[in-house]
């Protein structure tokens, strides 16, 4: 018999568009989606057009509803970065935390086109979807109208509303740059750059505009030359760090911007012979393991990235049940492993 789209859609909680890009094989879908659309009309046509009792896919009438994430990736490779995976683990976490409480869970991304927007918009205002997660690390202002489009409940994981519209729950990024800071001033370091990528996101934003206030709290203007943008990816960190050492002074400290400048410029002053804390003190935003560093005992800023996830799907959880109305911003706090840096 012939299987309906709207009923695929219906079953998995996702739009027809996207069943439609599954069975003909047409980009816009991850290779995931595509699998389960086609398992599940095979499902469909072994069985005269239902699920058997023992099916693994949802029903329709089943108590359960889905709990969407949806990543905004603008291949900024921060979200979706093929050097360094800190994200695994926060997927991990919205999966079993909205399992957890009932929910089943889904995982679509935007990226840049209008047509694969407008498919994701629609899986999210199906009848199955409770709620939605935006995971927004590389969110911009220009993505806002997006969520307008949602007729869900929302929560920002990484992002903060300009409007207070929506539930967020985002890094303390003020905390973690005036910790840092304070940390090298007691260390004996008043010279201090500030290294970066130059990526244009909200943490990055928000990291460098409290660097300059704390600077300049500490009675010292920060200049032009001391926030460096170094890329956007390891090896042209290490080149343009390798760069700028021939040319410049070497300060009495660093604060890296991420695990991205932490690990590209490491690699630069090991092969300049520089050593912390000896000829330079240094901190890293973002936790890394020590070989990756390749032995390097680098103070870093560790990041509640998982426990930030759980207090979103904790959010979103409340206000699907409206026990929580008023819109709230939770700013998770980073604390610093102590290492050899300083």
């Amino acid at each position: 018999m012939k299987i309906k789209m709207v009923d695929v859609a219906r079953h998995l909680g996702i739009s027809k568009a996207t069943v439609s890009l599954a069975v003909n094989g047409k980009p816009g879908v991850n290779e995931q989606t595509r699998q389960k659309v086609l398992e599940c009309i095979k499902e469909l046509e072994n069985n005269g057009g239902v699920f058997p009792e023992n099916s693994s896919f949802q029903s329709p009438d089943a108590p359960h509803r889905l709990i969407k994430v949806l990543i905004i990736n603008h291949r900024k490779q921060v979200v979706c970065d093929p050097e360094l995976d800190l994200w695994t683990e926060v997927l991990r976490t919205f999966d079993t935390e909205a399992r957890t409480r009932g929910y089943l869970y889904g995982l679509s991304y935007i990226n840049e086109t209008e047509y694969e927007t407008n498919v994701v918009i629609e899986e999210c205002n199906t009848e199955l979807v409770a709620g939605v997660i935006v995971f927004a690390t590389e969110m911009q202002p220009a993505d806002y109208p997006i969520l307008e489009k949602i007729n869900k409940p929302i929560v920002l994981y990484d992002y903060e509303a300009p409007d207070g519209k929506y539930n967020s729950v985002c890094i303390d990024n003020e905390s973690a740059v005036k910790n840092s800071l304070n940390l090298l001033y007691q260390a004996g370091a008043s010279d201090i750059k500030y290294l970066c990528t130059g990526k244009s996101i909200y943490n990055f934003q928000k990291r460098r505009d409290a660097f300059r206030n704390t600077m300049i709290g500490n009675d010292h203007m920060p200049a032009k030359s001391d926030i460096i943008k170094l890329g956007h990816n390891i090896p042209t960190i290490t080149e343009n760090m390798l760069t700028w050492l021939e040319h410049n002074p070497l300060p009495e400290g660093f604060l890296f911007e991420n695990y991205q400048i932490s690990i590209g410029v490491t690699t630069a002053l090991r092969k300049r012979g520089i050593k912390f804390p000896d000829r330079v003190k240094a901190i890293g935003i973002d936790e890394i393991p020590d070989y990756i560093l390749s032995g390097a005992k680098l103070t870093q800023v560790r990041i509640p990235h998982a426990e930030r996830a759980a207090m979103a799907m904790d959010l979103l959880d409340k206000e699907i049940h409206q026990q929580w109305t008023t819109r709230v911003k939770i700013y998770a706090q980073p604390d610093i492993l102590l290492r050899q840096s300083l």
